[in-house]
């Protein structure tokens, strides 16, 4: 038997098992829609946009690692905005009342609203000032230990206390006689975090005053959705609860409160499970809707409906039956796979739907024309099922998790879609159309006329043909890559807006770069920090680095802290605290002041001028830095990490890092860099890599299948044709437009090869058949309107919240569109002209 003979045979089977026992094929049908109705409904949601990425790969895993350890995805962000600085008092009153209400919940921990104390930062650094000091600054110290000096520091205290600052500003004047404070702040306000707050106000307030913070700890990771769900209702209902209580002391309508504003990780997750549970429902739709719409406009008949969409129905079912099995979830990158089976699927019924209504216009019975069909239409179906399948499978040697969960459902819902439609059409018109007379199909898509249009002007359309493709292969090399993995966040996502409106109200820079730095101790993890910020300090001169932020500037190098022991020691008699005090006390008075104003200050003096021994991160403690120091420091039985957050000057370093910052990193042990442009390096050499592979084994793969169904090297290559013309029309066309690739339309390609090649196979067996224009042009016909379906499957698309997806949705169209084009149009022309495979 040969190999079409089998194919033929299968078909056979199957159609002839559908038509024999109509009721239970369509019995189990009703039960595998239930089913799938049930699991569907019971899929989780993959919200982190880093599932999409490689895993085990060591430059993203360093990244993901780094995030996961210094980022803010486990926090949840309470944002006041604050009107104006006549309404700052209103709005940080609104932020104590939502602490205390946020505290109450049983769904948060680490409520924090209010910074701790300024005034215990100041004296906690204060005991220390000396120790900050370098060589000139000690020098400097000096010259201010003199009389002299001191009765003009004074003077310059009582200028302090009678400006117009805040009570704040003056009590912090009274406990820095000695001018302190603005070095060791300047040290503090530079240290590493995603907030840069005006410590003075006691509150997570921005310094630009636009917005002020509570931030919490949820009790659970925002992965879990049902979870975020109560959380946000829980929180929702703080919130309102609290301004209520504001609107009532301040006697204010609620509307004119501060606006409250939720954000973080957990409304990142919590918006991309809504957004992604909308578009399957949207798509999916749209997608049904669309291939109904054009059914019946290809038939005219509504009756003929349910030939349609009961096969699709069961197919999408059984997938979904088994994504949930097989993944048990769907991300944004799978989300889309029910809209693009309902294009594809339904492909299958078409055919042969329009194959088997010929033999009925033809005078055959239901049950001939079913053996017609089968025989005929069924093996084409059969080969572009299996390749279309073989292409999707290819993504399995991809590294991308998205693309191969997304090429798992999609090719194993094309097999279940394929064998429903093997099966229910049978039963379907055996039962409906049994004691009926077939209707002819509309006139629409009557392509005799453009079939005969082509075959009088051969040569031009080839050459046109020829010369387009010609064109788009050297259009290829301006296509460019769009690997910012961020772009493939949804823009309708409101966490991710208010994300970037808090990071930019508090200085953080999403174009950073971190660099991780471990060590065996705390010693050991600042000697090889200092290692990285001396390295930096000439990057930064030379203009290769803006800046860079670093959490030793909280704690001096060690030597330089013996440095300014040593010189206490030296200059005892300069520095004895009780003289210092005696001279600054008569200073104050002379200058009318009350000394007894300052005693806290005055007190402070012995600590300050004759410190226990060197500066430890211990002494930051139970102050405001605290907070900082646990963003920026991770301690754990196998050592400690910290990060140095390197910015890069205004436009630069985007899609990599500075080559001298690379050397660097490499030359200090424990340290490794990371960053989103980093990553993106990464990604274009895995991309490019992943997307020829895959290209290359779908192309070879669907090669081998068509040589194996014609035996024939000739006719492979033949029915690859479309698919040629496909890519490289969509190819040409983006560069044209400047539509990037991305990370996931990138493998639209290798989507293309498998689709595109059906119109070919289904094209080269009619011609194979031999007969009239009148049988091409129906074959036609069933091919443009395949190519509409998908089209309408894979166009739903452009509707999805993330333009990843998106993408994907405008590329395969155009790509299906000029397959189909190539299909209908070229082949037969070729095929004509004597170069018959």
């Amino acid at each position: 038997m040969s190999r079409v003979a089998r194919g033929a045979a299968l078909v056979r089977w199957l159609v002839r098992y559908g038509h024999r026992h109509p009721y239970p094929v369509l019995a189990a049908a009703a039960v595998v829609v239930v089913a799938g109705v049930v699991f569907g409904t019971h899929l989780a949601f993959d919200t982190d946009v880093m599932s999409l990425v490689p895993r085990h790969d060591p430059v993203i895993d360093e990244f993901r690692r780094t995030f996961e350890r210094f980022g803010s995805m486990d926090t949840l962000i309470v944002a006041v905005r604050v009107p104006s600085e006549e309404e700052l008092e209103t709005s940080l009153r609104l932020v104590d009342l939502l602490t205390e209400e946020l505290q109450q919940s049983p769904h948060l921990q680490h409520v924090r609203g209010q910074l701790q104390d300024p005034v215990r930062l100041a004296e906690a650094v204060l005991r220390h000032a000396v120790l900050f000091l370098d060589e000139e600054g000690l020098a400097a110290f000096g010259k201010q230990l003199q009389r002299d000096a001191l009765f003009h520091r004074a003077a310059d205290i009582r200028s302090a206390l009678e400006a117009p600052h805040g009570m704040l500003a003056k009590e912090l004047a009274t406990r820095d006689p000695l001018g302190f404070l603005p070095l060791l702040l300047r040290r503090v306000s530079s240290t590493p975090s995603s907030l840069k707050i005006d410590f003075s106000s006691g509150y997570y307030l921005a310094e630009d005053h636009s917005l002020a913070l509570v931030l919490a700890k949820p009790v659970r990771p925002p992965q879990d959705i049902g979870f975020d769900e109560e959380l946000f209702a829980d929180v929702t209902a703080r919130v309102e609860r609290a301004k209520a209580l504001l609107a009532e002391e301040e006697e204010l309508d609620t509307a004119q409160l501060p606006e409250v504003l939720l954000g973080g990780g957990y409304r990142i997750a919590l918006e991309d499970a809504r957004l992604i549970r909308s578009d399957i429902i949207t798509n999916a739709t749209m997608s049904v809707v669309g291939v109904m719409l054009l059914f019946f406009l290809a038939y005219r008949r509504l009756a003929t409906a349910h030939v349609a969409f009961f096969p699709l129905a069961t197919g999408l079912a059984l997938t979904f039956v088994f994504a949930f099995f097989a993944l048990g979830r769907v991300s944004s990158a799978t989300s889309g796979f029910a809209a693009l089976l309902v294009g594809l699927g339904i492909d299958f019924t078409i055919v042969m739907y329009g194959r088997y209504l010929e033999g009925r216009l033809a005078g055959l019975d239901i049950g001939q024309a079913l053996d017609v069909m089968a025989t005929f239409s069924g093996p084409a179906v059969l080969l572009g099922a299996v390749t279309t399948v073989g292409t999707f499978f290819t993504f399995f040697v991809t590294r991308f998790p998205g693309l191969r969960e997304l090429g798992l459902l999609t090719g194993t819902g094309i097999v279940l879609l394929a064998v429903s439609a093997f099966l229910l059409l049978p039963a379907l018109v055996t039962l409906f159309d049994r004691g009926r007379a077939p209707v002819p199909h509309s006139a629409w898509l009557d392509l005799r006329g453009v079939l005969g249009f082509a075959e009088r002007h051969r040569r031009a359309v080839l050459v046109v043909w020829g010369a387009v493709t010609l064109a788009s292969f050297a259009l290829a090399p301006g296509l460019r890559l769009d690997d910012d993995v961020r772009n493939l966040r949804s823009p309708a996502n409101a966490g991710v807006r208010i994300q970037e409106e808090v990071a930019q109200a508090f200085g953080f820079s999403f174009n950073s770069m971190i660099i991780r730095v471990r060590g065996a101790d705390e010693r050991e993890l600042f000697e090889r920090a200092r290692a990285v910020t001396e390295g930096l300090d000439p990057l930064v001169a030379k203009g290769v680095l803006s800046s860079y932020e670093s959490v030793v500037n909280l704690v001096p190098p060690l030597e330089a802290q013996e440095r300014a022991l040593e010189w206490l020691r030296d200059h005892a008699d300069l520095s004895e605290p009780a003289a210092v005090r005696a001279t600054l006390t008569a200073a104050l008075e002379a200058n009318g002041l009350v000394p007894e104003a300052f005693s806290a200050g005055l007190d402070a003096l012995e600590s300050t001028l004759r410190p226990a021994g060197p500066l430890t991160l211990d002494a930051w403690k139970g102050t405001p830095v605290e907070e900082l120091l646990e963003r920026s420091i991770r301690v754990e039985a196998s050592g400690c990490e910290t990060i140095v957050t390197v910015f890069p000057p205004p436009g630069m370093w985007r899609r990599t890092a500075p080559p001298e910052l690379v050397r660097l990193v490499a030359t200090v042990p424990g340290a490794a860099l990371t960053g989103t442009n980093v990553v993106s390096e990464r990604l274009r050499q895995v991309v490019w890599t992943d997307a020829a592979l895959a290209g290359g084994v779908g192309l070879v793969v669907v090669f081998l299948m068509l040589l194996w169904e014609f035996a024939s090297v000739g006719s492979a290559l033949f029915c690859l044709i479309p698919v040629a013309s496909g890519v490289a029309w969509t190819v040409g066309a983006m560069v044209l437009l400047d539509f990037p690739l991305n990370l996931l339309n990138i493998f639209v390609l290798t989507m293309v090869i498998g689709v595109g090649v059906d119109y070919g196979i289904h094209v080269l067996h009619r011609l194979r058949e031999g007969g009239s224009r009148e049988g091409l042009a129906e074959t036609a016909r069933m091919v443009v309107l395949a190519a509409l379906t998908t089209i309408v499957g894979f166009g739903s698309l452009v509707t999805t919240h993330y333009p990843g997806l998106q993408s994907i949705g405008w590329m395969t169209s155009s790509g299906v569109l000029f397959a189909c084009l190539a299909a209908i149009v070229v082949l037969p022309l070729l095929w004509g002209s004597g170069k018959k495979p």
